[in-house]
């Protein structure tokens, strides 16, 4: 939920500020001093690899050195030629320094790319479950992302 200390609703798909308690009835956040409507938490995301596969939120797709698709745990990332790694956008992939080069010459470590997830958010052995909806793969961890939806550490 976006508002600090906010109050969860028992509906678990809503929020109001903190001070007011939610009126699930009529779709309000109520208090002394009046109400406003609900606040519906942002549902966590999938990027689509194709129509089995999927990769949490904030990644990309690339392909694994199985031809199975991997996730990169960065946004539009470059993915590697050695079918492990990925860079952030605006690098390109160095293998003989192991690491993401800048234009500038400014240079950082490349990411390990994660196996993809079986799309509809069906957990499998193998992943990390976040909850009910949103898994991770196996050997990662799951983190809150800032807008409260849930993120993949490798």
């Amino acid at each position: 939920c976006l508002s600090p200390q906010a109050v969860c609703c028992g509906d678990g798909q809503h929020c109001c500020p903190q001070g007011t308690t939610c009126d699930l009835i009529h779709s309000t956040c109520t208090s002394l001093g009046g109400s406003a409507p609900l606040a519906a938490l942002p549902k966590a995301q999938e990027v689509k690899c194709d129509e089995e596969t999927s990769c949490p939120d904030g990644n990309t797709c690339c392909r694994l050195s199985s031809g199975a698709w991997g996730c990169c745990p960065l946004e539009q990332a470059v993915c590697c030629p050695d079918h492990v790694h990925c860079c952030p956008q605006g690098y390109t992939c160095d293998p003989e320094g192991g690491s993401c080069l800048q234009g500038g010459g400014a240079r950082r470590p490349w990411v390990r790319k994660t196996p993809a997830l079986p799309r509809g958010g069906q957990v499998t052995s193998g992943s990390v479950k976040c909850d009910e909806e949103t898994s991770c793969p196996d050997g990662s961890t799951c983190c809150r992302l800032s807008l409260g939806t849930w993120g993949c550490c490798p």
